[in-house]
C-alpha cells in the first residue's frame, strides 16, 4: 500500500508568480528507509532538512539522496493570481486526494500548518460525503521537525521550483520518479 508525505511550497514570487506546489509518495514498507536516509542528511545546525536556504552544493546532495530512495513523487502545481496560500493549498488537495485514493494510497501525512490543518480534513470529509473517495484514505498532520519523511517532499518541491525558474538540473536527477500535474 502506498503512503504519501506532503509538503507545500510557494514558488519564487519574482520569477514564478502566484504558484504553489504540494508533493510526494512512497510505499509504506519503505518509510523506515526514507526516515533513516533523511535523518542522516540533517546537519547538526538544522532542526530539519530544508531546501530553502540550502546552498547549491547542499541541494545537489539532497536531490542525490532523494533520487536514490524508492519513491515516486506526485507534484500538484496550482497557479492563480492574487489568491491566498489557503486557496492554493485547497485547490492542490482537491486534485491530490482523489488521485491518491485511486492509486490506492492509505494515508497522506501533511506538514502541519496549524491554521490550515482543519481545512485539509474538511476537504477530505467533503470528498467522502460526495463519494469522490472512499473512507480508506486518511489525512494526518505532523510537525516538520519531528517527521523526516516530510523532508523528501520538501526536496521534491524545491527541485520542481528550481526547474520552473530555469534550473532543471535538480529535477532531472529525480528523472521519471516525479509526475507533475499543473492545475
Amino acid at each position: 500500500m502506498l503512503t504519501a508525505w506532503g509538503d507545500d511550497s510557494g514558488s519564487q514570487p519574482d520569477r514564478d508568480r502566484d504558484t504553489y506546489l504540494i508533493a510526494a509518495l512512497c510505499d509504506e514498507d519503505d518509510v523506515p528507509e526514507v526516515r533513516k536516509t533523511m535523518e542522516s542528511l540533517r546537519l547538526t545546525t538544522e532542526k530539519k532538512v530544508h531546501w530553502h536556504g540550502s546552498s547549491a552544493d547542499r541541494r545537489h546532495d539532497l536531490v542525490e539522496a532523494a533520487a536514490a530512495l524508492p519513491l515516486a513523487g506526485l507534484v500538484v502545481i496550482h497557479t492563480e493570481a492574487a489568491v491566498s496560500d489557503r486557496r492554493h493549498r485547497r485547490k492542490c488537495l482537491e486534485f491530490l486526494l482523489p488521485n491518491l485514493a485511486d492509486m490506492p494510497c492509505s494515508h497522506i501525512t501533511l506538514e502541519s500548518r496549524s491554521h490550515l490543518d482543519a481545512s485539509d480534513v474538511d476537504i477530505l470529509q467533503k470528498f467522502r460525503a460526495q463519494k469522490v473517495i472512499t473512507s480508506s484514505l486518511r489525512v494526518n498532520h505532523a510537525v516538520g521537525m519531528v517527521e523526516p519523511a516530510l523532508w523528501v517532499a520538501d526536496i521534491v518541491c524545491g527541485a520542481v521550483v528550481q526547474s520552473r525558474v530555469g534550473n532543471p538540473s535538480y529535477l532531472a536527477k529525480l528523472s521519471g520518479a516525479v509526475d507533475l500535474r499543473q492545475i
